[in-house]
């Protein structure tokens, strides 16, 4: 059984999305909230796998509750918001969905299946948004190759393509994997298993080599660690 929470400021929209709930066998209700810092406490005190969060709350934003919960205690969350523009945050912030109110009964249902994809083991991959000319683009962490600073914009490298961000390289490095990315420059985060090859210099700091060919440089500050995380010698 999966185990849910509701968080609205409305009893109406409490009731719908508890109504849909209780046609979906596999899942179970573990409790309601109608503020921000209620929500905190009930995510914390029962432990659900998954979270229906309003956007906007009296006291803080669905965003804010998550921020406030320690990282190995945040569900898979579904956004409920009022305001089409609230997509691109939402997914910033690895949410499974966002359903647009007023949703209808089948749309509810899209997001739980992709809920339990999430949450099932293996289950499916966090994304990110990526907004270009109004369109929006959900790129999997797991497909990004490197992200580097280029001014005022963050380069997310997959494959051929690079998307550009509004989003500084610290943000970016708060939502990714730390098992699975790795800082090599202070402008520079790299994914572990696309490392293909390393070359010393002189001065310390190192050649790194990407499957597909990209060529990167490791400042001396990160190399050790760097090394490290790859089970290579150090020194």
């Amino acid at each position: 059984m999966i185990r849910a929470v509701i968080v609205d400021d409305m009893p109406l929209a409490r009731e719908r999305v508890r109504l849909y709930l209780q046609e979906e066998a596999d899942i179970t209700l573990a409790g309601e909230a109608s503020n921000g810092a209620d929500a905190v406490r009930l995510i914390e005190r029962e432990a659900p796998q998954l979270a229906l969060l309003d956007m906007r709350l009296p006291d803080f934003d669905g965003l804010e509750i998550l921020a406030r919960l320690a990282p190995a205690r945040r569900p898979a969350t579904i956004y409920l918001t009022a305001h089409d523009e609230d997509a691109v945050a939402a997914f910033d912030v690895q949410a499974v969905d966002y359903l647009l109110k007023p949703f209808s009964r089948e749309r509810f249902a899209r997001a739980i299946a992709r809920a339990r994809q999430r949450i099932a083991p293996g289950g499916e991959a966090p994304r990110i948004a990526v907004r270009d000319r109004g369109r929006i683009d959900l790129v999997p962490m797991r497909d990004i190759d490197y992200a580097d600073a280029a001014g005022h914009y963050l380069c997310l490298h997959v494959g051929r393509r690079v998307h550009l961000m509004r989003m500084s390289l610290g943000e970016l490095e708060a939502q990714l994997d730390p098992a699975r990315f790795a800082r090599i420059h202070r402008s520079t985060i790299v994914q572990l298993d696309r490392v293909e090859a390393l070359t010393q210099r002189r001065n310390g700091d190192l050649d790194l080599t990407l499957r597909g060919g990209a060529a990167l440089t490791v400042s001396r500050t990160y190399a050790e660690a760097l090394q490290a995380r790859l089970g290579l010698p150090v020194g």
